[in-house]
């Protein structure tokens, strides 16, 4: 199983904190980010590719060339918040690099995870269809910043709604996809139809519609250091 990483943005609401630095080499107690994220995907995956952006990409081959993990970068040539390619165009570069013809698990560069995501594996094996990670959210005002899915009994994502002002649902949309060759196909099409690309939700939102999508539950806690709440979050609740 590939997994292509997303590290391509700017991450404007850290630079008080992290200064020049992307959010996916953020220090958590001593260890970066990035390492801790990888450090829970590499028993499950067996090459990783990371897209960074141009003003960020020599700090991520500094990264490589003193972890313990191994990743393929690739820069995409963005300089500025302005002209950034946003997620779904920046997961469209890694797939023009890596393939379109196998699955990938996409994840976010910012995510810390404290579980294993061997149960979406599993999940993805057995049913053969693209999973998304989803957790409750009891919060009404952090469900507006977030994705909000709606399942049916059968755990498939009948809606997603990214970042709505009035959420249908208390399920929330974590940066976790596992996505089948079938659906990574249907990403370039979904990009020339000049659809949002700032957010992979957007995408699942219109493929869910298309092709069967499932909800994985995810059995643990996620820290998304996207920003300085969830950076201190993560600062205390991580060893």
């Amino acid at each position: 199983m590939k997994c292509l990483v997303l590290a391509g943005g700017y991450g404007t609401r850290m630079q008080g904190i992290l200064g020049e630095r992307p959010k996916a080499l953020a220090d958590i107690q001593g260890r970066c980010v990035l390492d801790r994220l990888l450090d829970g995907l590499s028993p499950l995956v067996s090459q990783v590719s990371l897209v960074s952006n141009a003003r960020f990409y020599s700090l991520f081959e500094a990264w490589a060339a003193h972890s313990a993990h191994s990743a393929d970068l690739f820069n995409n040539g963005s300089t500025q918040a302005d002209n950034r390619l946003g997620a779904l165009g920046d997961l469209d570069l890694l797939l023009s690099k890596t393939g379109y013809d196998a699955p990938a698990l996409v994840v976010a560069s910012d995510t810390i995870l404290d579980f294993s995501l061997s149960g979406l594996l599993q999940q993805f094996q057995r049913t053969g269809c693209s999973q998304l990670a989803v957790r409750r959210n009891p919060d009404p005002a952090d469900q507006c910043r977030r994705g909000v899915v709606q399942m049916d009994a059968e755990q498939r994502v009948t809606a997603f709604q990214e970042k709505p002002e009035r959420p249908q649902s208390d399920i929330a949309a974590s940066p976790i996809y596992l996505l089948t060759a079938e659906a990574l196909a249907r990403l370039p099409s979904y990009l020339a139809q000049g659809r949002p690309k700032d957010a992979p939700g957007s995408f699942i939102e219109t493929l869910c519609q298309e092709q069967r999508v499932e909800g994985w539950w995810m059995p643990g806690s996620l820290f998304d250091v996207g920003n300085p709440e969830s950076y201190r979050a993560a600062q205390e609740g991580l060893s």
